[in-house]
């Protein structure tokens, strides 16, 4: 069995999107594959400069090799497109398990921190019309109104005990969830709008809360949590009370304004009127072809005006730091960031200037 080491050699190597062969390339050959093999199995170990020229060649700190708190990551809902290939899914899952890993860790400094609390637990989803009736539940519990609109919804999450990450991802991602010591997670793509984020982090809250009958398909599945993050952020007398009961036509104006208000894409939007019958399909179909028309089926016009992402990392970071629970060096390495960076977030804005 591969040593701890050899694990960790792997996944940086894997998360650094290297074969074998890329990584003795990136290290001007100072090793040869079989070496690299050897390390990953357990079967050898590098000396302190050869450690050296990998941590520099995998881009990560020496201190990743040798971790001091590990996790084991349960069951991950994990949604992708086709033209993600299959090196590049498993580069994205070893960048998604590490920074996992460093969000558990970080919260081991601080044991008083809540259990996450699901108000939807047990409840089962036995036809769509549960959906609805599921995020009204939820927004019920969470003392949000039905007319409501959310203005910061990951902070919510957050605030509802769900560990909230980003990465930075080009194309063929959008969101996943898991556990981790019976915590929930939700991966986001940092790239994505505000709008997109939102709605995706809905859809994986959804995955993380409800129990679907075993009638439904998992692409079945797939489209009740979509929906329930529209009808959590749009619940139908918000819908109604917006666009109103019967409409053969709705206009842009109104769609991007809805959208400023209640943070969700207009696509959505229409989507959620079409299954309710405000709108046909005949209707329905029309603004599908006029948004490809005109490009918006990826960036709508208008933007949610609001940059939702994730803070509860930082902020338990900083205070880990100002606490003396950890040293800027092993914050640095919890964030993935250099020691410079971690110093600069803690002056104020205009502090450079003045020293």
């Amino acid at each position: 069995m591969a040593s701890s080491f050899g694990e960790r050699l792997k996944s940086a190597r894997v998360m650094a999107g290297f074969s074998m062969d890329a990584l003795v390339a990136k290290m001007n050959h100072l090793v040869s594959k079989q070496a690299i093999s050897k390390y990953e199995n357990g079967l050898m170990s590098p000396d302190s400069s050869i450690l050296i020229a990998m941590s520099h060649a995998l881009g990560v700190k020496i201190d990743y090799f040798f971790p001091s708190y590990e996790v084991s990551i349960g069951d991950i809902n994990f949604r992708k497109k086709a033209a993600l290939g299959k090196r590049s899914l498993d580069t994205l899952q070893a960048r998604i398990k590490d920074n996992v890993e460093r969000y558990a860790e970080l919260e081991s400094f601080f044991p008083e921190i809540l259990a996450f609390f699901n108000p939807l637990e047990g409840y089962l989803i036995s036809e769509p019309a549960d959906i609805d009736r599921a995020a009204a539940k939820l927004r019920e519990a969470w003392g949000i109104g039905l007319g409501a609109p959310i203005s910061y919804l990951i902070d919510l999450l957050e605030e509802k005990g769900v560990r909230v990450l980003e990465i930075d991802e080009e194309d063929g991602f959008d969101g996943l969830s898991g556990w981790v010591d019976s915590r929930p997670f939700i991966v986001l793509n940092s790239l994505s709008p505000s709008d997109r984020k939102r709605l995706t982090a809905l859809h994986e809250y959804a995955h993380l809360s409800l129990k679907f009958d075993s009638v439904f398909s998992d692409a079945e599945k797939e489209r009740l949590c979509h929906s329930f993050g529209s009808a959590f952020l749009l619940p139908y007398d918000a819908l109604i009370k917006e666009i109103g009961e019967k409409r053969s036509h709705v206009s842009f104006y109104e769609l991007i304004n809805i959208k400023k208000q209640y943070g969700i894409s207009m696509q959505a939007i229409m989507f959620r009127a079409k299954a309710y019958g405000i709108i046909s399909e005949y209707t329905y179909e029309a603004f599908s072809r006029e948004i490809s028309a005109r490009g918006f089926r990826k960036n709508e016009p208008e933007k949610y005006p609001i940059d939702e992402y994730p803070t509860r990392f930082n902020q338990l970071l900083h205070r880990a730091i100002s606490e003396e629970l950890v040293s800027i060096s092993k914050a640095a390495y919890l964030a993935n960031k250099s020691i410079e960076e971690i110093r600069s977030e803690r002056l104020p804005a205009d502090a450079s200037a003045h020293s």
